[in-house]
């Protein structure tokens, strides 16, 4: 797989958009732009996207590595779940408990974190009795961490989908587990690597060989992305993944501060150039040495090595595998210019974007900066590439991020002079989660498409109910089934699909032991199918991209409980 890859890999017949290295200038910091300018060309976007891409559509997979707690994500509030959920996670002595790592109602109230609620209430698999109401009829609350996750379910952009895990078939049950034939269970449960690359293929019962992002793009590209100029369908702004592996199609990989240009021409290649506006072949040509009138390139020694280096990419190879050699680097020069362009839009031309005052705003008063954090960078990077889709004139694209860190054996509620800390463990990782998820929303609803996006979370595993010790210094460990979240414009939001688990340890649900490892009751295979419909995918090819989805009950059913999105989008 090449990670440098743009839609049209063959770079050896040059077009209209080759090599536009300097048309990124003004998000490079070239061409000095003011901060109103950015603002109105930003506008012009959003109007421009309104009116003629209504068939606009991003996907953006959030890869929560190393298994989160789920358990501790969605929180039963009263009734019989909350009895549980506290007798099994144990409550911290910090809130006058016997040690653990359940929420305490306290932490919840305090930082208003109830989810209001649920319309219609029948969502919930255990409404009676099980799942009881408080006093103001709330049922479930997110993480005090997670306080821009209630807002946004509150006001219908999010939904949570219980109980999703990578499964072979349905029916799998604590008394049938040990017996069941090892092509019956999902093979090397609790693993990271083996349950990371299964949540991303959806086929655990196969050796790997494509993930369910990589069989959207392979199916859909052709039909929504028709500009041969355009960019990857698929972008990874956190490295190589196995969802977007592909059979045709691949992602070009990128880091959360854009893309990377060759070394010792200075930014954008102005150390070598003279103009950035002509191109090399289609507006200068890159066989006239420095020294020759009408040439682009300086005249000193980045100059030459610059016109040296463009005449090879420019040269005819009678080799092939010299021509594909050069042709990645060519290509990856070509697609400097071309995300360089698109982030231009979002430039505010005074080294910052004008993107950047919604994920400031989404991180205030959390301890985090929203400009420096790995992970906002990273869902700001995705916001500016969607806000700048006019010039990567995709139709369809799927992006990746990832926030490690959830792998929490220990200390997952860290505590300092009896009160729990809310700047490392858990609550630190789920903070940050909810406020670029904040700042995601608010960034791609300000240039209009927030209609036109789903995100939605995966994760390797949930973890154990029941702590592995009770002190500050305990955590859980690999589980199975856990919550997921969907977040858009046209997501069903204010709602729970799926089937709340019942949180009976040593029986139930409760795979083996006394855990609390959470047989699934959604697989990955129906979750993702629902997204795939709304993307784009017709009931006719469903099944090539899910193969094992004819297995289960039949997620687009009201059997399947898994309504969360109006396809009318």
């Amino acid at each position: 797989m090449n990670p440098f890859i743009r839609k049209t890999p063959d770079r050896s017949k040059p077009n209209r958009r080759d090599f536009m290295v300097q048309s990124g200038c003004a998000s490079l910091g070239i061409t000095s732009v003011v901060n109103t300018l950015a603002h109105l060309k930003l506008m012009g976007t959003a109007a421009a996207q309104g009116a003629g891409t209504g068939d606009y559509k991003a996907l953006i997979c959030i890869f929560l590595n190393g298994g989160t707690d789920t358990n501790n994500l969605l929180i039963p509030l009263a009734g019989g779940a909350r009895t549980q959920y506290e007798s099994g996670r144990g409550v911290p002595t910090y809130a006058g408990g016997n040690g653990g790592i359940a929420i305490p109602l306290a932490d919840i109230v305090s930082a208003g974190t109830q989810l209001a609620p649920i319309n219609p209430v029948s969502e919930y698999e255990y409404t009676s009795g099980y799942l009881g109401a408080d006093g103001n009829g709330n049922r479930l609350a997110v993480h005090p961490g997670g306080i821009h996750l209630k807002t946004l379910f509150d006001n219908e952009e999010l939904a949570f989908i219980s109980n999703v895990g990578v499964l072979t078939q349905p029916n799998v049950t604590r008394a049938n587990f040990t017996s069941l034939p090892p092509s019956q269970k999902p093979p090397q449960l609790f693993s990271h690597s083996d349950q990371q690359r299964q949540w991303q293929s959806s086929i655990p019962d196969k050796p790997f060989t494509s993930g369910w992002g990589g069989r959207l793009a392979d199916i859909l590209d052709s039909t929504h992305n028709t500009d041969e100029d355009a960019l990857a369908m698929m972008v990874s702004i956190s490295g190589l993944n196995s969802f977007q592996v592909g059979t045709q199609q691949q992602p070009y990989v990128m880091g959360a501060a854009g893309v990377t240009t060759l070394s010792g021409y200075g930014t954008n290649y102005t150390n070598g150039l003279l103009s950035l506006t002509p191109k090399p072949f289609s507006g200068y040509d890159p066989f006239k040495a420095p020294n020759v009138a009408g040439t682009n390139y300086k005249n000193t020694s980045n100059g030459w090595r610059l016109a040296a280096l463009e005449q090879m990419l420019g040269m005819s190879h009678a080799s092939l595998f010299d021509e594909a050699y050069i042709n990645v680097s060519k290509n990856a020069r070509v697609t400097e210019g071309l995300i360089g362009q698109a982030l231009s839009i979002t430039d505010n031309g005074e080294g910052g974007t004008t993107l950047d005052e919604h994920f400031i705003s989404a991180y205030e008063g959390s301890g985090i900066n929203g400009l420096t954090d790995g992970f906002a960078q990273q869902m700001r990077m995705v916001s500016r590439l969607i806000a700048g889709n006019s010039v990567l004139n995709n139709k369809r694209q799927i992006f990746f991020v990832q926030l490690g860190g959830w792998d929490t054996h220990v200390s997952q509620i860290p505590v300092l002079n009896n009160v729990a800390r809310t700047d490392q463990g858990y609550h630190r990782l789920l903070l940050g989660l909810s406020c670029a998820i904040k700042g995601l929303r608010d960034s791609v609803a300000s240039v209009g498409l927030w209609d036109n996006v789903m995100a939605f979370t995966a994760s390797d595993f949930t973890r154990t109910f029941t702590p592995n010790k009770t002190d500050a210094t305990g955590g859980s460990d690999h589980g199975w089934g856990g919550h997921m979240m969907v977040m858009g414009g046209k997501v069903k939001g204010k709602r729970v699909f799926g089937q709340f688990p019942n949180l009976t340890t040593n029986g139930g649900i409760d795979v083996q032991g006394n855990r609390g490892r959470w047989i699934p009751s959604t697989s990955v295979d129906q979750y993702a199918s629902v997204i795939a419909k709304w993307f784009g995918v017709d009931s006719g090819q469903i099944g090539t991209i899910f193969p094992n989805l004819s297995r289960f009950t039949d997620p687009f059913s009201p059997a399947g409980k898994l309504d969360f999105v109006d396809y009318s989008a």
